[in-house]
C-alpha cells in the first residue's frame, strides 16, 4: 500500500475501542478502501466528522500494516439536510449501502462515484427522496452493466403498451402475457413501468424535481429494481427493509 490523496464518501463506520473508527471510504482515485480513522471518537476530533457515513471530504490515507490510516481530512460536504430528515436518511444510507455491496475493494469506478455523489446531492436539493433512489438504481445498474431489459419482452421481441407484464430477475427482462405462462421467479408489472424506468435513465437531475410518477408506477418501479438487484446481489439490503419499516408508519 502507498500513501495516497483522495476525495471519498464514507460509507460505513464500525466502532473500535473507545476512540477509534473503521471506514469503508468510496474514492474516486482508488476505489473502496477501509482505514483506521484513530481517534476520531474523542471530542473535537479534526476526524470526527469526515469519519460519518454521508460525508464526502478530500482525505489523507497513510498506508498501515493491513489497513490504510486517515490521517487528514477536510470537509467539502456532510449533507445536512439529508441528515435532518429520517426519510432522507433512510433513503441516503440505501445508496451507501448498495455503492458497497455492488464494488469491490481497489476497484476504481469514476462513473459509480460520481453517480453516487450526484444522487447525495439529489437528495440534498429535496428531491423527493423514492424518486432519487429509483434513479441511482438504474444509472449504477447501467453503469456497471446490469441493466434491467423492460422495452422488449424477452421471447418474442414485442413491445408491450397496456397489457401486464411478467420482470423475471433470472432472466434480467419482461416477458409479455402473449408468451405463455410467467416465469417462476417473475414479479407484475404495468407495461408503462418500462417508460418511467427509461425517463429516468435518461433524465438530468435539475429535471427530477418536475417529474411526476403514479402511485401505481412507483410501485412497480419499486418491485422490478429490488427484485433484479436482490437477485444480481444474492441478497437483500438492510437499508431497504428499514425504508420499508418507515412507509408503513408513515403512510396516509
Amino acid at each position: 500500500m502507498r500513501n495516497i490523496c483522495a476525495s471519498g464518501i464514507v460509507l460505513r463506520r464500525i466502532e473500535l475501542g473507545e476512540t477509534d473508527r473503521i471506514i469503508t471510504v468510496f474514492t474516486r482515485e482508488c476505489g473502496k478502501l477501509s482505514a483506521a480513522a484513530k481517534g476520531s471518537r474523542r471530542p473535537g476530533s479534526k476526524l470526527g466528522g469526515a469519519s460519518e457515513p454521508l460525508t464526502y471530504s478530500k482525505l489523507m490515507l497513510a498506508s498501515g500494516r493491513d489497513l490504510y490510516v486517515l490521517t487528514q481530512a477536510e470537509i467539502k460536504e456532510s449533507f445536512p439536510h439529508i441528515r435532518n430528515e429520517i426519510t432522507s436518511v433512510a433513503y441516503g444510507v440505501y445508496l451507501l449501502e448498495l455503492v458497497n455491496a455492488f464494488v469491490d475493494l481497489r476497484q476504481p469506478n469514476a462513473d459509480v462515484f460520481d453517480s453516487l455523489l450526484s444522487a447525495l446531492y439529489i437528495l440534498e436539493g429535496g428531491i423527493d427522496p423514492e424518486i432519487a433512489a429509483r434513479y441511482f438504481e438504474i444509472q449504477l445498474l447501467s453503469i456497471l452493466g446490469y441493466e434491467p431489459h423492460i422495452d422488449q419482452c424477452l421471447k418474442c421481441g414485442r413491445k408491450p403498451t397496456r397489457e401486464v407484464i411478467s420482470f423475471s430477475p433470472a432472466m434480467g427482462g419482461i416477458v409479455c402475457s402473449a408468451c405463455g405462462r410467467p416465469p417462476a421467479d417473475s414479479v407484475q408489472a404495468r407495461a408503462a413501468v418500462a417508460t418511467y424506468i427509461s425517463a429516468l435513465k435518461i433524465a438530468q437531475p435539475p429535471r427530477l424535481k418536475d417529474m411526476q410518477f403514479p402511485k401505481g408506477a412507483r410501485g412497480d418501479m419499486a418491485r422490478i429494481l429490488r427484485r433484479h438487484i436482490r437477485y444480481q446481489l444474492e441478497h437483500d439490503l438492510k437499508s431497504a427493509e428499514f425504508i420499508d419499516t418507515i412507509a408503513h408508519f408513515t403512510k396516509d
